[in-house]
């Protein structure tokens, strides 16, 4: 199978930080390939690696990182005496990790900087919503952590975002 794709069309699809880390190794030469912007043909396996072939493209962003989130939540949460609970020092890197996906260099059609901007503000309240969750603390491997409660920070997220 041939497989032809822009730089932006991976940006697009909240892939670029995956290509770029995986595929490419080099901001630097990454950063010159999205300025190109030109088709080029990524092979299969790189494809595969990156989750290319199991994306389709939307520009509402806010249902991407959600999808994101949850997923995250699902798979790092912890089990603790009082349920399932997530570390805060994760829950703020994997937001930070998801912006990531849209490098600053990256010249954003009307309507992804329209969307973008609003993750940002979507984001931004939803980081002030997860401070006012009570935290809690969790012992793990002598370490003390402060975490939330998995459900209380997935019933924060709203998929009816206007």
């Amino acid at each position: 199978m041939r497989i032809l794709v822009k730089p932006s069309d991976l940006v697009k699809r909240c892939m670029w930080d995956y290509f770029t880390y995986y595929i490419i190794g080099s901001e630097k030469e990454s950063q010159r390939l999205l300025l190109e912007d030109l088709e080029f043909e990524i092979s299969e396996r790189d494809a595969l690696i990156i989750g290319l072939v199991k994306v389709v493209e939307t520009d509402n962003l806010i249902h991407r990182f959600n999808d994101y989130f949850v997923h995250f939540l699902n798979t790092k949460s912890i089990k603790s005496e009082g349920g399932m609970v997530i570390k805060k020092k994760s829950i703020e890197i994997s937001i930070d990790r998801f912006l990531e996906k849209f490098p600053d260099y990256w010249q954003a059609p009307k309507n992804y900087l329209s969307s973008l901007e609003k993750l940002v503000i979507y984001i931004g309240n939803l980081r002030e919503m997860i401070e006012k969750v009570p935290e809690q603390k969790a012992v793990s491997q002598g370490i003390t952590y402060e975490v939330y409660p998995t459900t209380s920070v997935k019933k924060l997220l709203a998929f009816n975002y206007n």
